[in-house]
């Protein structure tokens, strides 16, 4: 369950790969979602179908963020291993700031999410079979500084930043299996022991 010099524990890993596995449903879902509002007004159907989506999207965020939490408890408790000598110190600096933004955007995305639908008030924040979650800001009229539009960009600009952060580090951990050949990525795989 711990990590060592060497590995990361199967619960570290738990917490990675299940967080990877939403985030492949949850952005997909989002897009999808998105593109459903605008047809929910007029088709009786499409309102369902956005529903449903957002309560899929809503519900997998707050569920990730309520991971992040439990992760970062987890690993300021239990430190990882040690980073490969290898590296040099810039590569050391970039990988520590690339996680430590994925971090504070896995916690900004579901809280910016959450905020953009309290601000707008026009509609639930769902949580699996809960409609209406308690507001996490209050409902503002939609050209208020803080209103929906202020949390939504928040949570816009998140998603590509953390598209492209998710693929940086993506990107170097195939570096290290195929290139480097370390074992950067084997201790996080899942059924490597």
């Amino acid at each position: 369950m711990n990590n060592t010099a060497e590995r990361w524990g199967w619960l570290s890993k738990s917490f990675h790969w299940i967080i990877a596995l939403m985030i492949a449903v949850i952005v997909p879902v989002g897009f999808v979602m998105s593109a459903t509002y605008q047809f929910k007004v007029t088709n009786e159907q499409m309102e369902t179908v956005h529903v449903w989506l957002s309560r899929i999207h809503q519900s997998a965020g707050l569920i990730v963020l309520m991971l992040v939490i439990a992760r970062l408890g987890w690993r300021l408790s239990n430190p990882g291993p040690n980073v490969p000598a290898s590296l040099a110190a810039y590569q050391r600096l970039l990988a520590k700031i690339n996680h430590a933004v994925l971090y504070a955007l896995l916690f900004a995305l579901p809280l910016s999410g959450w905020a953009a639908m309290s601000a707008f008030g026009e509609a639930p924040t769902y949580f699996l079979w809960l409609d209406g979650l308690p507001n996490l800001v209050p409902k503002v009229p939609l050209n208020d500084a803080f209103g929906y539009g202020f949390y939504a960009r928040i949570h816009h600009y998140g998603i590509y930043t953390g598209g492209v952060l998710l693929s940086l580090h993506i990107v170097a951990a195939l570096w290290h299996q195929f290139v480097v050949k370390d074992s950067v990525l084997r201790r996080m795989w899942p059924l490597a022991s």
